[in-house]
């Protein structure tokens, strides 16, 4: 660890004395929508010289819309810039030579004065962009994505993995969900739930950051998926209307609008989505007593059926006060309301002695909210991307959880036998960010900021069981528990980017003071826990050529325990299967080196990349027996974690019509659970693909397929077997480009599943999850608006 520090400091202090030369020739600068000062992303920037159609260089803007073209030979050039909805600018042309070797080009962006079905689209966006320090998927260029959920697209993105219950990894290892970039209550306990109901089209790209600089909190073994949601900034009225129907009476509609006359944009969404999911679930195991060697088996099959109905809604307004100050105010609201009806049928036998065989049915009612509201101000100073920006968020996430349980015997012969669990969490949430971004120089910056997060959870247990003599129901003191949770989370952050010549340099530095409460209001008890820790982060890159780069990361990394993972008190769904939390569990520490490769041309790009974890007080889920008829499972701290991955992202796209995307990962895991009581190490190597295809049949249809393989992957007392899913989707342009019809298929083969093995010394245990993964949707999207014109394009040719 001292090791770690010491080089980080140097290089902290010396690498800028080491980059510090003179440069050839640079241009850099910002492009931004004229209409709203908002930066835009993907833009194309061509660097010519006058009187030659030849380009000299190419590159495309980044999420805060900044380009920069380095190593230009001395000479006369100009730049056009180019984007799908505007006018293509050409600026005016400049000299680079000994006496001005760093251009700084601002360029505004207008919608231009056309309808909107008057622009002819005649190239796309790639599918998959890569930068610096994270992986960007581009959600409109994907054809599934026009009726899915958010859970359905994250399965296509590159080094994300989406198990049958919806639970999100990077790279085999969990990760931070980010919603435009901020922590959202949505995220938390129950993540997979609100990803299945968050609407695919209302996301505009999805990005992932596995070595994430110390702008961002170290949170997340893997890193961070940063899901940027929908925000038209384009002059003049402007909007989009998807709807969507498919198999077991599904449906989904959604439409989002914005109106920016100017120096306002104000900007609004909703969407509704009817679902219907289908799970079958057979856990088998064998038990065996530790104190009498006697071996029970269980066989239990459940068959679970749920209609989640959400609604999400979104209203915000952005005002330029001036040309460099932007005050906000935006606002969302999200509803769940679900049904469920599951029905268990178990059986218990010693022997060939049949001692229980009964069914549990459970019918349960959800409701799940969050109100969330955010406004900011941001100046910009004189120089490009120097600014200040000031937000605060505050959300409140309330969710009720109705369940009524009954237990109807086939032997032994017995009445009936009710139970009910009524739970109520809430999530209050308070975020306070300050960043501050300057550009010193055109080869060099510094960015630094507080980030303060305030959260409280509250989790309320209330149980009742029937009584048959009383004929009543009384209150079950076992299933009824309170537990509050307090996470107060302060944090400064530093960073300093330098270019110079073909080498760049991001070195970062991050202290986090954490105060944290478990309070067990039942049994009176407060635990508490607070501590403070430096997270270091490194990032390096270096040109070989204007096409071929190599980057270099590394980042120190933490993942604290979430309240349900805390809560000592058993939610008792399965009286036989309980989960519980663990008060005492330590929040994860982890290093995390990545080296990398990337290659790029026109019609083909590799990007090669292998990564180390080494990770102390891991997570891991450890179940045992209570007594004899019931399983305990609940979170422990494993001594040591060792990962070694690699992975391929290779994407190709030789023509118009056809382009796809390969991700090979393979990963080498070995854990030590010796401190659990598990002798020696295990490893294992699994290995998982991606496949995104593309192609535009010659009549206009577009056809893309994808395909997620995983093997089996490792786990303290046993391991998860391999998994296989294929997707394909059409779509057909109609009403002169304005919208297009299209087909879903997922699942296509009914393939998706997830089985686990357990086996320890008094526990056999075999766990088989379907789902009805194959859904099929029907939908129509349609894109309407007009944008007016304004002035004349703007830029800055300011040196």
């Amino acid at each position: 660890m001292i090791k770690i520090y010491t080089l980080f400091v140097a290089a902290l202090f010396f690498i800028p004395q080491l980059l510090y030369a003179q440069g050839t020739g640079t241009i850099s600068g910002k492009i931004t929508a004229l209409s709203a000062s908002q930066p835009v992303e993907f833009v194309n920037v061509v660097l010519m010289k006058p009187g030659n159609t030849a380009i000299v260089k190419r590159e495309v803007t980044d999420a805060k819309g900044n380009y920069k073209l380095s190593n230009v030979p001395d000479g006369t050039y100009f730049i056009i810039a180019s984007f799908i909805g505007y006018q293509n600018l050409k600026t005016a042309t400049f000299v680079i030579g000994p006496a001005n070797r760093r251009i700084i080009q601002d360029i505004k962006l207008d919608g231009g004065a056309k309808n909107l079905d008057e622009v002819s689209v005649v190239s796309k966006k790639p599918l998959y962009n890569n930068t610096i320090d994270r992986k960007v998927y581009d959600v409109s260029q994907d054809i599934l994505a026009k009726s899915g959920s958010a859970s359905e697209v994250l399965a296509n993105v590159p080094l994300v993995q989406v198990d049958v219950d919806g639970n999100i990894s990077l790279r085999n290892s969990t990760a931070t969900i980010l919603i435009n970039g901020k922590v959202s209550p949505l995220m938390g306990a129950n993540a997979a739930a609100a990803l299945q109901q968050l609407p695919a089209n209302s996301i505009e790209r999805i990005e992932v950051i596995t070595n994430p600089s110390a702008k961002y909190k170290p949170d997340g073994m893997g890193g961070i998926i940063n899901i940027v949601l929908k925000k038209n900034v384009k002059r003049g009225l402007n909007g989009t209307v998807i709807a969507n129907i498919g198999n077991g009476e599904r449906y989904n509609a959604s439409a989002n609008v914005n109106y920016n006359p100017g120096k306002i944009n104000i900007y609004g969404s909703y969407s509704l989505k009817q679902d219907y999911r289908q799970r079958t679930n057979a856990n088998n195991r064998i038990q065996t007593d530790p104190l009498t060697g006697g071996i029970r088996y269980y066989n239990d099959f459940a068959v679970q059926n749920a209609r989640p109905f959400s609604n999400v809604a979104g209203l915000g307004i952005d005002y330029n006060i001036s040309n460099k100050t932007t005050i906000g105010l935006s606002g969302n609201f999200y509803l769940r309301n679900m049904h469920k009806h599951d029905v268990t049928s178990k059986r218990v036998s010693a022997a060939t002695v049949l001692e229980q065989d009964y069914d549990r049915r459970r019918e349960n009612f959800e409701q799940e909210k969050n109100l969330d509201a955010t406004v900011y101000a941001e100046h910009n100073f004189k120089k490009s991307d120097h600014k200040l920006r000031l937000e605060f968020n505050l959300s409140h996430s309330p969710e009720v959880e109705d369940n009524h349980y009954t237990n109807s015997f086939r032997y032994p012969n017995m009445a009936d036998q009710l139970d009910n669990t009524l739970i109520k969490q809430t999530a209050d949430q308070k975020h306070a960010a300050i960043t501050y971004e300057n550009p010193v120089t055109a080869h060099s910056k510094i960015e630094a900021g507080y980030d303060g997060q305030y959260n409280k959870e509250d989790l309320d247990f209330y149980g009742e069981a029937f009584n048959n003599q009383q004929q009543k129901f009384l209150t079950d003191l076992n299933k009824t528990n309170r537990f509050i949770y307090h996470e107060n989370v302060h944090a400064l952050y530093g960073t300093y980017a330098l270019e110079v010549k073909k080498l760049g340099a991001m070195l970062g530095l991050r202290g986090e003071y954490s105060d944290i409460t478990s309070k067990l209001i039942t049994t009176g008890e407060v635990i508490p826990n607070h501590y403070f820790k430096l997270y270091p982060t490194i990032h390096f890159t270096y040109k070989l050529t204007d096409n071929k780069e190599l980057q270099l990361n590394y980042s120190r990394r933490v993942r604290r325990p979430e309240a349900d993972e805390l809560n000592p008190f058993a939610e008792y769904a399965d009286p036989t299967n309980v989960r519980v939390g663990n008060p005492f569990l330590l929040p994860e520490i982890i290093h995390s080196v990545e080296l990398g490769y990337q290659w790029s041309s026109n019609h083909f790009s590799i990007l090669p990349g292998v990564y180390y974890r080494y990770t102390y007080n891991r997570f891991t889920a450890i179940t045992t027996p209570l007594n004899d008829s019931v399983l305990v499972t609940r979170q422990q701290n494993l001594s040591s974690d060792k990962a070694f991955g690699a992975d391929v992202v290779l994407t190709v796209h030789p023509n118009d019509k056809l382009s796809f995307n390969v991700i090979p990962n393979v990963f080498y895991n070995q854990i030590d659970a010796s401190n659990l009581g598990y002798s020696g190490k295990k490893s294992t190597v699994t290995w998982s693909a991606n496949f995104n295809g593309s192609y535009t049949l010659p009549w206009g249809m577009a056809m893309q397929l994808n395909s997620i393989y995983k093997s089996a992957r490792l786990t303290p007392q046993g391991k998860f077997l391999p998994s296989f899913v294929l997707n394909i989707g059409l779509r057909e342009e109609v009403l002169k480009k304005k919208g297009s019809v299209y087909l879903t298929v997922s699942d296509l083969f009914k393939s998706q599943r997830q089985v686990a093995e357990l086996q320890s010394q008094f526990l056999i245990q075999q766990v088989n999850q379907r789902s009805n993964s194959r859904i099929f949707y029907l939908g129509f999207n349609y894109n309407f608006g007009i944008i007016k014109k304004k002035k004349d394009l703007q830029f800055d040719n300011s040196q």
